[in-house]
């Protein structure tokens, strides 16, 4: 599912709007923008007069991790005075939603049709300029785009979801707080590890995924807690890359597990998928020849979870889940499952039970509802236990 893209990666990548809006000769400009992110990052100044010269329709009424509502409401408004080309400035919702509405725009079937993946697009899509202003999702180089439907999380992939052109500015994430610079970093850095071990990895997504993690290793901490160009610049480049990975491999089980932790108890997605990551990593590395999914075997796949332990400078499986509970804390954000309010026997089953199935077929060692449950039950013990 790859297409060609425009990209500009590095400080003062914004500055280059003026300069696509011209190339698209576009006329008008449909601009969804992160509530809040938009004016925080300083994006608003360069973007603004960027579009002086153009007919611009703005939407900014969505919350995080996109609902069908707002993306409706989006689209209502698009389709009232369609614009020549759409630019989405803030985080992986405002990215989502600003794809959704490329994507769906021209189509001719009801919305949920596409978001179902119960009809193709046959028409063509909206240009689309993705700007993230956070370093974490990559979603401006993806060609998917999330959305809860009824309290479902969906996932629309194909080719023409992906951006014609991003601009990715460090710049717009040097006011990132804390928190945000934490758990969307920790959602770069377990892209890049989640797409090393995935079915459908390449070679390539491997190159990107080793280059994003080096560059998480070395600036995560940083732009954490003392932010530094450098460790803003080479966040972003990190984001991007894992982007870049999971646009190929997709991710696995951690991600799947993250859902419910950020549906029902409010976890930033980041952080959701971090504090799994370690237990996955290890389960998937006993796997044998009866519950391998990768077709290229139990040995290829450990031998990339050992490619993973050599840039964590790991000695053995669990020096390596060690050292993510590291990176994690490094951040001021817990690594225990019980830190972040999975503390009961009821909470476990809810992860479980709310796992997206779909992204457990990419995991390279198959799971069963037993093997959920043990692993977040270790999960809960070994927290309990350093708590002690």
């Amino acid at each position: 599912m790859s297409s060609s893209q425009k990209s500009f990666l590095g400080r003062g990548s914004l500055g280059k709007l003026e300069e696509v809006l011209t190339e698209a000769s576009a006329e008008s400009v449909f601009l969804v923008k992160s509530p809040g992110a938009y004016e925080a990052s300083g994006a608003h100044l360069l973007v603004e007069q960027a579009l002086a010269r153009v007919k611009t329709r703005s939407f900014d009424g969505f919350t995080p991790n996109p609902k069908w509502p707002d993306i409706l409401s989006a689209l209502d408004l698009f389709r009232k005075e369609p614009c020549d080309l759409i630019v989405a400035i803030g985080g992986g919702s405002a990215i989502d939603i600003g794809k959704l509405v490329s994507f769906l725009a021209r189509q001719p079937a009801a919305p949920e049709a596409y978001l179902k993946g119960e009809d193709e697009p046959s028409e063509p899509v909206i240009p689309l300029v993705a700007i993230p202003t956070t370093a974490g999702s990559g979603s401006e180089t993806t060609c998917f785009a999330v959305a809860y439907y009824e309290g479902k999380k969906y996932s629309v992939a194909h080719e023409k979801v992906l951006p014609y052109c991003c601009l990715v500015d460090p710049a717009l994430t040097d006011g990132l707080p804390p928190l945000w610079s934490a758990c969307s970093g920790l959602d770069a850095f377990c892209q890049a590890v989640e797409s090393m071990w995935a079915v459908l990895s390449t070679d390539e997504s491997v190159a990107h995924a080793k280059k994003a993690i080096l560059l998480a290793l070395e600036h995560l901490e940083a732009a954490s807690r003392s932010p530094t160009r450098s460790a803003r610049d080479g966040m972003s480049e990190a984001a991007h890359l894992a982007g870049k990975a999971i646009n190929i491999s997709r991710t696995t089980a951690s991600h799947a597990l993250s859902y419910t932790m950020t549906s029902n108890l409010g976890v930033p997605h980041g952080h959701a998928v971090s504090v799994t990551l370690g237990a996955v990593m290890a389960y998937n590395y006993g796997l044998g020849e009866e519950d391998c999914l990768d077709p290229r075997g139990p040995e290829h796949v450990r031998t990339r979870i050992e490619e993973i332990l050599e840039l964590l400078q790991a000695t053995s499986i669990e020096d390596g889940r060690r050292v993510i509970d590291s990176i994690i804390e490094s951040t001021g954000r817990p690594a225990s499952l019980g830190d972040i309010g999975v503390r009961s026997a009821e909470d476990i089953l809810m992860v479980a039970d709310g796992v997206n199935a779909e992204r457990l077929g990419n995991n390279p060692r198959a799971f069963t509802r037993e093997s959920l449950l043990e692993i977040l039950q270790e999960l809960h013990a070994r927290g309990a236990v350093q708590e002690d």
